[in-house]
C-alpha cells in the first residue's frame, strides 16, 4: 500500500514534546498528516494558522498546514485564502459557521480556493455544546447540515471537497447520497463515533451502489477518505482510527488500489504529497 495520507488532525497544540510525539507516530506508522488549527472552534481555541504552518516546516516529510478560515461574526476576505495559501497552506477547513455553510455571504471564499487549487474540509452533523450557545443562540448543527454542501459542490465542481465525519449518526443517509450525487465531493469517518460505530455492513450499504448491483465496481467506496479526527496532544487516535479502517476496507473486499486510494493517494495527490 501507499503512504497514508490523514486528512483530519487537529493542532490543538505546539508543545514541543507533543509535537514530536505525533511526529514519532506518524513516522513510525508512515503516515503524512495534515494538520489544521485556527482560533475559536465554538467555545475552544486551537493554534493559530501562522503557527501550524510554522510546525509543519519544522517535519516537512510528516506536516502539511491545512488553514481554518472563521466563519464567525464577520463574512470572510477571499485575501486571506490567497495570502495563505502562499504563506504555504495546502488546503481549508470550516467549521461552526455563523450561518449555514451554503449562506452567499460564504460563497466568494469558495470561489477563489477553487481557482487557488485546494481542497476543502467541512465539519458535519453533530457538535458537542457549549457555554457559548447561550450566548449567540446560533441554529449550530443546522448550520453545518450536509445538505449544505450540495449547492457548494454544485457552484463550483472543480472544488474538492471532503465532508467530514459522514454527517455523524444525525445524517449518514443523506450525507452519502450527497456524495453519490457529485463528483467533487467527497467523506471521511473521522472520530470514534464514525469510524468505530460504523460496521463494514453498514458502510456497505450507505456507499454502495444505488441499483441493485453485485460488485464493488459500481459502488462509491473511491469517494472515502482517510481522516482520523486525531489531536497533537491525542496521537493515540490516529492508531485506532488506522485499525478500523483497515478493518472495514478487508471486511468490504477491496481491491488493494482502491484501497490505497481510501487511504491516502486520492488526499496526497490534492495535497501536492509525495506517495
Amino acid at each position: 500500500m501507499s503512504r497514508i495520507v490523514d486528512f483530519h488532525i487537529h493542532c490543538n497544540s505546539s508543545d514541543p514534546e507533543q509535537v514530536k510525539q505525533l511526529a514519532e507516530t506518524c513516522e513510525k506508522y508512515e503516515v503524512a498528516a495534515a494538520l489544521v488549527g485556527g482560533l475559536r472552534y465554538g467555545a475552544t481555541d486551537y493554534v493559530p494558522n501562522e503557527q501550524v504552518i510554522q510546525i509543519c516546516r519544522e517535519y516537512p516529510d510528516l506536516f502539511y498546514p491545512l488553514a481554518k478560515i472563521d466563519f464567525w461574526e464577520a463574512p470572510p476576505n477571499p485575501d486571506e485564502a490567497s495570502r495563505l495559501a502562499e504563506a504555504g497552506v495546502r488546503g481549508f477547513k470550516f467549521i461552526y459557521p455563523y450561518y449555514a455553510y451554503d449562506d452567499d455571504r460564504y460563497m466568494p471564499i469558495y470561489e477563489r480556493i477553487e481557482t487557488l487549487g485546494l481542497p476543502v474540509l467541512f465539519h458535519t452533523g453533530d457538535f458537542c455544546p457549549s457555554p457559548v450557545d447561550a450566548v449567540w443562540r446560533r441554529p449550530v448543527l443546522r448550520n453545518m447540515d450536509p445538505v449544505t454542501l450540495d449547492r457548494i459542490a454544485r457552484s463550483f465542481p472543480k472544488l474538492n471537497i471532503v465532508m467530514a465525519h459522514l454527517g455523524t449518526s444525525l445524517w449518514r443517509v443523506p450525507a452519502a447520497e450527497l456524495v453519490k450525487t457529485h463528483p467533487n465531493l467527497y467523506t471521511d469517518l473521522a472520530g470514534h463515533g464514525s469510524f468505530a460505530a460504523l460496521s463494514a455492513e453498514d458502510l456497505a450499504g450507505l456507499l454502495g451502489p444505488r441499483r441493485h448491483v453485485y460488485g464493488v465496481e459500481r459502488a462509491f467506496f473511491h469517494k472515502l477518505v482517510f481522516g482520523s479526527d486525531a489531536y497533537v496532544d491525542k496521537p493515540s487516535t490516529l492508531v485506532s482510527a488506522l485499525d478500523h479502517y483497515r478493518h472495514l476496507l478487508d471486511r468490504l473486499g477491496l481491491p488493494a488500489g482502491l484501497s490505497a486510494e481510501i487511504m491516502g493517494g486520492t488526499v496526497g495527490r490534492w495535497l501536492g504529497i509525495p506517495l
